[in-house]
């Protein structure tokens, strides 16, 4: 016994709104797959650059704290990325304080601070990065 509707559903013709929607998938499917592609072949594998700048200066129940910027120019990623602060005056190095950024993406920055018990302002402030590990 065949029924009179599966005989009308197979002869219907499908509705201009589903070939839209398979289009549109297909496409969706291709650009993403396309991406999936293009995004390792154009990595840059420059080594990470890591500039830290010094920030603002906050003084602190116990000392001083300088903000700073790491930020990281080149082309692939670097962890635990260590900066020194160091205090100089006119005989040489005063103090010196030392944090870790943990993470640090190719093009971005993160932002950090350093502790010392005497003024950074009265003194030359010298900021680098020291060294980082591959994540």
């Amino acid at each position: 016994m065949t029924d009179e509707r599966d005989g009308d559903a197979a002869r219907r013709p499908i509705p201009v709104a589903e070939w839209i929607v398979a289009a549109l998938g297909a496409v969706l499917v291709a650009g993403t797959i396309g991406y999936l592609v293009w995004l390792p072949a154009s990595r840059d594998e420059a080594p990470p650059d890591v500039r830290v700048v010094a920030g603002a200066v906050v003084a602190l129940q116990d000392g001083w704290l300088v903000k700073f910027r790491a930020a990281n120019a080149g082309g692939q990623a670097a962890a635990g990325v260590l900066v020194e602060g160091e205090l100089a005056g006119q005989d040489g190095p005063i103090e010196t304080s030392e944090a870790t950024v943990d993470y640090l993406p190719p093009g971005s920055e993160r932002e950090g601070g350093l502790f010392f018990s005497r003024d950074p302002r009265r003194h030359e402030v010298r900021l680098r990065a020291k060294g980082y590990v591959d994540p």
